[in-house]
């Protein structure tokens, strides 16, 4: 009785949310393959893990989502053994998860429905290629069945009819995208037997072609990077190009793209991956920044920074922009040629405002001289306008910008308790990235150190 009144508990509580725009995403995991089920979101043509189902002792798992926008997800294992579905918001979608297959049940979208005919239709050729460590596969028996698979896809894609124009088109531009990938991923994994170009179908022939990522549609699709980043490296062993020849292979992989967004993904999941180096990333930052043209590329690119950035004396300093009390976005590359003292600092932390007297006071007796003070606030964006009182309120004189809480700075130099002194000199090398306080004799003997060199 118990399990009954939770059951209809349940089904009260989907039926309720799913009327505010609620996806109620259910199912079965056949022959308990899996002991959990994750969902994945699409974030720039990549699966996200946006939540993690338990599955019961009877197979079932799901899943409530409230979608920002209607787009494709993904359920299954990991970022590679996965099933899409199409998420408006207020349906209810039901599938059930074999190994290495799904399979709608019950009660489904129109959208679904056709979605899950081309699933199906792609079902063996997708195996073939994608899982090479799963079915053991070779061109000889890859080939005629890819070809048989391209032969039918214009009768599939004429049949596909949702009701739905916006996503029929969208579902028919995902299986030509997904055709391409399908054909270079067989190539570009592991195989007992390689083919030669002459053994190839008709169809590799016509895979480049300037048209295709020419917009940032292809971002839509969970798989949208991977298939971008195939596609590319195709077009350049296409045309012989060493890899060893880095300016070459980069340029060449880039003329592939069309488009400078995409060009920024690319650069960011195949050139960024590769470094090794901290050095390498500041080189990459700067020869590639004309495609950092959304604040989440940017922000990912920057990430392998911080992740390579070691925080040691004598090492180059991480660079950063915040907006200062104007808005003016400062970096601290815009100092290089001076001595750098950097506060890190909020208007909550009494140590930081204890300090305030004491830099000031540095500040006034090193006035003149090639030393610049620029505090960085770690306020939360929420206490800007404290922050802009604050600063009114004691005079402060330096050099302020405003980091949104604990952000870029940070994680980048480590920082987990405030205040913090970093000195920066005129090469824009770390000379200590926790430098005495100024309330303390030593910080101005090391900034006149600094200065010195």
């Amino acid at each position: 009785m118990k399990k009954v009144l939770l059951l209809i508990t349940a089904v009260c509580c989907v039926v309720a949310v799913c009327a505010q725009d609620f996806t109620a995403i259910k199912g079965k995991v056949k022959d308990q393959w899996l002991s959990q089920v994750k969902l994945f979101k699409t974030v720039d043509g990549t699966p996200v893990v946006c939540a993690v189902s338990r599955v019961e002792a009877d197979g079932s798992f799901g899943f409530l989502v409230k979608p920002e926008k209607p787009g494709f997800y993904v359920i299954g294992e990991d970022e590679r053994m996965n099933f899409p579905v199409y998420v408006k918001g207020g349906e209810e979608i039901n599938i059930e998860l074999q190994e290495n297959k799904a399979n709608l049940i019950g009660k489904n979208t129109r959208e679904n429905v056709q979605l899950y005919k081309w699933v199906e239709y792609a079902y063996h050729v997708w195996l073939k290629s994608v899982f090479f460590d799963r079915v053991f596969s070779t061109y000889e028996d890859f080939f005629p069945d890819f070809e048989k698979f391209v032969a039918g896809l214009s009768e599939l894609k004429a049949g596909l009819k949702s009701g739905n124009k916006e996503f029929d088109a969208l579902l028919r531009e995902w299986i030509d995208y997904a055709t391409d990938y399908y054909a270079v991923v067989f190539l570009q994994t592991p195989r007992s037997k390689h083919p030669k170009v002459s053994d190839r179908p008709e169809y590799y022939k016509q895979i480049i072609n300037s048209k295709k990522f020419a917009d940032e549609r292809v971002l839509d699709f969970p798989n949208g990077i991977t298939m971008l980043r195939l596609y590319s490296i195709f077009a350049v062993n296409e045309k012989d190009v060493n890899p060893a020849d880095k300016a070459l292979y980069e340029q060449t992989c880039l003329e592939a793209i069309p488009s400078d967004r995409l060009r920024g993904e690319f650069v960011v999941s195949r050139f960024f991956s590769e470094y090794r180096t901290y050095e390498e990333y500041l080189d990459g930052m700067k020869k590639f920044e004309k495609y950092w043209l959304s604040p989440s590329l940017k922000a990912r690119a920057e990430a392998v920074g911080t992740k390579l950035y070691k925080t040691r004396a004598g090492g180059v300093a991480a660079d950063f922009t915040y907006p200062d009390v104007n808005g003016k976005q400062v970096s601290l590359s815009d100092f290089k040629g001076k001595v750098v003292l950097i506060d890190v600092w909020a208007t909550w932390c009494a140590p930081c405002r204890g300090e305030i007297p004491y830099l000031k006071k540095l500040e006034e007796e090193m006035k003149g001289m090639d030393v610049v003070f620029l505090g960085v606030s770690v306020d939360e964006a929420r206490n800007k306008q404290k922050w802009l009182d604050f600063i009114e309120q004691e005079k402060l004189g330096s050099i302020q910008v405003f980091a949104s809480g604990w952000s870029k700075i940070t994680k980048d130099y480590k920082i987990n308790g405030i205040p913090r002194f970093i000195v920066i000199d005129r090469k824009g090398n770390v000379v200590s990235f926790d430098a005495p306080r100024p309330s303390n004799p030593a910080l101005k003997k090391m900034l006149e150190g600094a200065l010195g060199k």
